[in-house]
């Protein structure tokens, strides 16, 4: 019998939720990339302040800090050739004060078994580590990429059925990763039964429902712009 209430808003709202009565814990998206987003740095350190215990959720930040450019592969092996790339950001989430379970999405045994095999004996970060992962979330912002977690809560209202979070993911591919293959799964697999990026009839919907608060109509404008051009016109 704990009450407590899972997070998607500003700093503004959560510290009106917080204060608004004596909470057994809260639950908020936190990871080494998202330290401004929703409730971020200042949340975590009110619930802190409060003594609210915190569930994290989105350490991996949907998978993204899971797979990220060879850039931030790179810096985490050399630092530590045995962990794997997902395990620095799941133990920077439960290196924090004041959190007592951390939520990792996982798509595979392999995943699970990684997960268990730092998290069971768990060794907090030291400062070295947290130096490295400060190099890394810097690399990270260096990319611009779109901080889309795959919710997919914008895609269930879209009067064009343009599946957003998979878009975003080919734009990130292609821009941050160089990855080859966004074009062929952007004009081939995801826009096949789904409304293409340049659809976008700009009602706001989507934005309506993003728990990142993303400014989708206008990124959907430069997925279209990096993914259509040359394209002829239906």
């Amino acid at each position: 019998r704990y009450l407590g209430f899972s997070f998607h808003d500003t700093y503004e709202a959560f510290e009106e939720v917080l204060r608004g009565r004596d909470w057994d814990f809260c639950q908020i998206q936190y990871n080494y990339m998202d330290t401004e987003e929703q409730a971020g740095d200042k949340g975590y350190a009110l619930a802190e302040e409060l003594g609210i215990p915190m569930v994290i959720m989105e350490p991996v930040k949907g998978g993204m800090l899971a797979t990220p450019p060879e850039s931030v592969v790179k810096v985490l092996k050399d630092a530590e050739p045995e962990s794997s790339v997902a395990s620095w950001a799941v133990r920077f989430a439960a290196n924090l004060e004041g959190v007592i379970t951390v939520l990792s999405g996982m798509s595979n045994i392999e995943q699970m078994e990684d997960n268990l095999s730092y998290m069971k004996d768990f060794v907090p970060l030291n400062d070295k580590e947290m130096e490295v992962v400060k190099k890394v979330a810097d690399v990270f912002h260096s990319k611009h990429m779109i901080p889309c977690t795959v919710c997919r809560y914008c895609v269930e209202g879209c009067p064009k059925h343009i599946s957003i979070p998979d878009l975003f993911a080919c734009m990130n591919a292609k821009k941050v990763f160089h990855d080859w293959n966004a074009d062929y799964y952007y004009s081939s697999v995801h826009t096949v039964h789904n409304g293409k990026a340049s659809e976008c009839i700009r009602c706001g919907k989507c934005e309506k429902v993003c728990p990142q608060h993303l400014a989708i109509r206008e990124l959907l404008k430069e997925v279209a712009g990096e993914f259509e051009k040359g394209q002829p016109q239906e």
